[in-house]
């Protein structure tokens, strides 16, 4: 039996492997995410780095702000770096790598901290202003995230707070909006509000990640259009309940100056705009049953999945996950998803062309671009490795499902028909689920569905959901993963359009209120 071993993965920090640390080890591992990467508030503190710019602007508020805001990142472990020691010596022009840079308030253009970052994506720029978040009075969420965004634009931030007397607004380009009170104790707020967002970027895959395959797709040819015909008709309900956001186009923000709009294009890996959501088909699979540890050949027992766990052994790949109190050592098929490709309206698919098709084969990431279409005008979704993570979870769950000797309709629906995976930027509660789905997240970080923590946390939660299932005895149908101040992705049995439908009966205010947990 021949193993061939991933490269040497690091152990949780502090050393134990419960099922959660075991599950998050594989998820990194599978998705080939770094094994370092802080998933819990303290941790993303104690990672963290910040230093405060040069005033632009001081009022009395404001300082006050700041006095607190240093005062707590202190007592969180943040490290604040000192302005003129955050420079990179020996010209002290720019500012080191891996620095959270805070602002305060609205520069003139030449004074602003983009002109001395080290690099657009290594220096996350915070901006505090004196003054009401602008979503206030906004009646639609598309508005309120269009005011953010000109906000982002005009300032060439990533992340603005409004500060007022009795509160301090946090928004995000995601359209995140949270708001905290502003008095003497603003510990729980930084901690499990704004140390995420500082912490957790947004990026996207690069080139290096992807495998790219021009005119590999041809859903016609290859019989997919059933499944195109189900992303189709869904997006028609998402557009007529208004939940899934509109494209926002770079060219409608109003810049600065000419460097100002290029920043802005590099801000978003010089895409041509921004849209929020997302919709995918899982295309069907045939899960093989997992093996129980204790019971595997010998090859499998004695490997060291906690070194590595990921691993090929015999020409196949294997992790290693913990369900039930039991470790379960399972085969990783290749996945593959139908989705819509970055930037495009998911309003108003254009089937010739927004649709592509993305999975993990062989362990590496490949995307598979519609015949004719250019590789420049087809580009990784930002939430590629969350896609990937919710398709490579529902077959590890179909897995010990099978393994299980359970006659389900999760494992037979993923089989025949594949399964629905939908994103958009509201919420439910838990008495809300339908029948067989069930709901976990509300408690983590809140961070964007485009970060590697969110890729975690949607894999590690869905097998936290099938535990939970086993436990109760119910039948498992899907999951509903909540993503605190941001959005919600339900991955399951039901049709992306069945799933539009469900969402559409329950639409109330609270539903589409982002700040909502």
């Amino acid at each position: 039996m021949r193993v061939e071993r991933e490269s040497p993965r690091s152990a949780v920090s502090n050393g134990q492997f419960s099922a959660g640390a075991t599950n998050a080890l594989f998820a990194a591992a599978v998705l080939k995410l770094s094994p370092s990467v802080p998933l819990k508030p303290r941790q993303m503190a104690n990672s963290l780095s910040v230093t405060f710019y040069p005033p632009h602007e001081e009022s009395p508020r404001l300082e006050r702000f700041v006095a607190r805001l240093k005062r707590t990142f202190e007592n969180l472990g943040v490290e604040i770096i000192p302005f003129e020691d955050a420079l990179l010596p020996p010209r002290k022009e720019r500012l080191r790598p891996g620095i959270v840079v805070i602002e305060q308030g609205e520069g003139k253009t030449e004074d602003l901290a983009i002109h001395r970052v080290s690099s657009v994506n290594k220096n996350p720029l915070v901006a505090l202003f004196d003054r009401p978040a602008p979503v206030h009075g906004k009646a639609s969420l598309q508005e309120k995230l269009d005011s953010i965004v000109e906000v982002l634009a005009w300032n060439l931030i990533h992340v603005p707070i409004f500060v007022q007397d009795d509160t301090w607004t946090v928004c995000t380009m995601n359209g995140g909006v949270v708001e905290c009170r502003n008095d003497d104790n603003i510990t729980d707020d930084v901690l499990y509000a704004l140390v995420p967002k500082l912490t957790a970027q947004v990026v996207p895959p690069t080139q290096a990640d992807v495998t790219f395959r021009k005119d590999a797709l041809n859903v016609e040819a290859e019989g997919l259009m059933p499944f195109v015909d189900d992303l189709i008709d869904s997006t028609r309900i998402w557009r007529d309940n208004g939940l899934m956001l509109s494209h926002t186009s770079v060219d409608n923000l109003t810049y600065r100056d000419s460097f100002s709009r290029r920043i802005v294009s590099y801000f978003l890996d010089n895409r041509t705009g921004m849209s929020y959501g997302f919709l995918a088909r899982q295309l069907p699979l045939q899960a093989r049953p997992a093996i129980p540890r204790h019971a595997a050949p010998p090859a499998f027992r004695q490997s060291d999945w906690r070194e590595s766990p990921v691993q090929r052994i015999d020409g196949e790949t294997y992790g290693l996950v913990a369900i039930g109190g039991e470790e379960w050592i399972v085969p990783i098929p290749d996945v593959s998803i139908l989705g819509t490709r970055s930037g495009c309206d998911k309003t108003a698919i254009d089937p010739s062309r927004d649709i592509v098709r993305l999975g993990l084969h062989d362990g590496e990431l490949v995307f598979d671009i519609p015949v004719g279409i250019e590789t420049s005008d087809c580009r990784p979704s930002y939430d590629t490795h969350t896609i990937i993570a919710h398709a490579v979870g529902n077959a590890i769950v179909a897995s010990i499902l099978k393994a299980r000797g359970q006659e389900d309709v999760f494992t037979k629906s993923l089989s025949n028909f594949g399964l629905s995976l939908s994103h958009w930027h509201g919420f439910i509660q838990e008495n809300e689920a339908p029948e067989g789905y069930y709901r976990h997240g509300a408690s983590n970080p809140s961070v964007s569905c485009s970060t590697p923590q969110s890729a975690i946390y949607s894999l590690v939660g869905k097998l936290m959901a099938l535990e939970r299932c086993l436990a109760e005895g119910g039948d498992y149908r899907g999951d509903i993963h909540v993503e605190p101040h941001h959005g919600t992705n339900i991955s399951g049995c039901m049709s992306l359009t069945e799933t539009a439908e469900w969402v559409d009966m329950l639409y109330t205010e609270s539903l589409v209120d982002v700040s909502d947990t």
